[in-house]
Formats: structure tokens, C-alpha cells, sequence
């Protein structure tokens, strides 16, 4: 009967450090991952007129494009450095 018992807590250990180190390694793969950051801007400034608004967003590589629209303005992409943090360019979109 101490046999059983003693095999039992065999498994359980093992089972934890199982499930503790699987959980770890997952946890390390996604900090290393490109995609996660941690010294991402909490807020970012487009400074454009009131009245903006954005209509569509899309990220490619480590730009942000942003199909910005109103304000009194014509419709215009905005480029964004994720990386760097700051506006790249406006492109005007004519109507």
C-alpha cells in the first residue's frame, strides 16, 4: 500500500513540474516572439485638425497606415513608425 501512495506522489510531482514547465517555455517564446514589445508608446499625438477621424488602419512590417479622414481636409494616409514612435509622412489622397 506505501508502494501505491509513493507512486502516486511520484506522478503528481512530475505531473506539476510537467504542466510548470510547459507553461514557462511557452511564456518565454512569446516574450521573444517580434511581435511583442514592451517599449511601446502608451499614447501617441497624430496632431491633426479637430474633427479627424480615422476611417481604416492597417500594419505592415513596422509601419502603421492610417486612412485618416475629415477635419477640413482631403482624405490622407498617415505613416507611422511603431519602432521609432514618431509620424513618418502624409500622403493627401485627392478627391
Amino acid at each position: 500500500m506505501d508502494k501505491l501512495k509513493l507512486i502516486k506522489s511520484i506522478v503528481f510531482i512530475l505531473t506539476f513540474l510537467l504542466i510548470l514547465g510547459s507553461f514557462s517555455l511557452i511564456m518565454l517564446i512569446f516574450k521573444k516572439s517580434p511581435q511583442f514589445s514592451e517599449n511601446i508608446e502608451k499614447s501617441i499625438k497624430l496632431e491633426q485638425p479637430y474633427g479627424s477621424y480615422i476611417k481604416d488602419f492597417k500594419i505592415e512590417n513596422e509601419n502603421l497606415y492610417i486612412l485618416t479622414s475629415g477635419g477640413g481636409l482631403e482624405d490622407r494616409i498617415i505613416i507611422f513608425d511603431a519602432a521609432e514612435g514618431k509620424q513618418v509622412s502624409v500622403i493627401n489622397i485627392n478627391k
